[in-house]
C-alpha cells in the first residue's frame, strides 16, 4: 500500500500580466518521476506542473513539487506510480487554487488527472523532442 509521508513545494513561480476581462484559454503540462530506495520500500515523486495560455497571453503558474512515499513489499512500480501522483495531485490543486485567489483572481481549479497504469515505464528513461525525460 502506497502512503503518503510528506510534500513540500520546491519552487513555483507566478505571472499574470493578463489585462482585466481578457479570457484565458489554459493549457496543463504534466511531468511526474519517481526515484526509488528500494532497501527501505520508499519513494521520492517529483511533479513538475505548468499552466500557461494557449493564445501565448502572459499568464503562467509553474510548480515543482516533491513527495516521500512509502510503499509494502509487494507493490508493483507502475503501481506506485500511479498511487503515488493521485496521492499528491490534490495537494497541487489546492497550491494552485490558493495562489490565484492570493493574487486577486478567482480560485483556479485544475482539472483532475490521472496516469495510465499501461503508460508508466520503470526504470528505462523516455525523452521527448527537448531530450527532457518523461516518465
Amino acid at each position: 500500500m502506497v502512503e503518503l509521508k510528506g510534500y513540500k513545494v520546491n519552487s513555483i513561480s507566478f505571472e499574470n500580466k493578463v489585462a482585466n476581462g481578457v479570457q484565458l484559454k489554459l493549457q496543463n503540462q504534466v511531468k511526474y518521476n519517481v526515484n526509488y530506495i528500494d532497501a527501505e520500500n520508499k519513494c521520492i515523486g517529483i511533479l513538475n506542473f505548468k499552466v500557461s495560455d494557449t493564445d501565448m497571453q502572459p499568464f503562467e503558474i509553474k510548480i515543482e513539487m516533491v513527495g516521500e512515499f512509502s510503499f509494502g513489499e509487494n507493490d508493483e512500480k507502475p503501481d506506485i506510480h500511479v498511487n503515488s501522483f493521485d496521492q499528491i495531485f490534490p495537494f497541487l490543486r489546492q497550491i494552485i487554487s490558493n495562489t490565484t485567489t492570493m493574487c486577486g483572481m478567482p480560485g483556479l481549479m485544475i482539472p483532475i488527472m490521472k496516469l495510465d497504469r499501461n503508460s508508466v515505464n520503470v526504470g528505462v528513461p523516455i525523452k521527448n523532442d527537448d531530450g527532457e525525460i518523461l516518465n
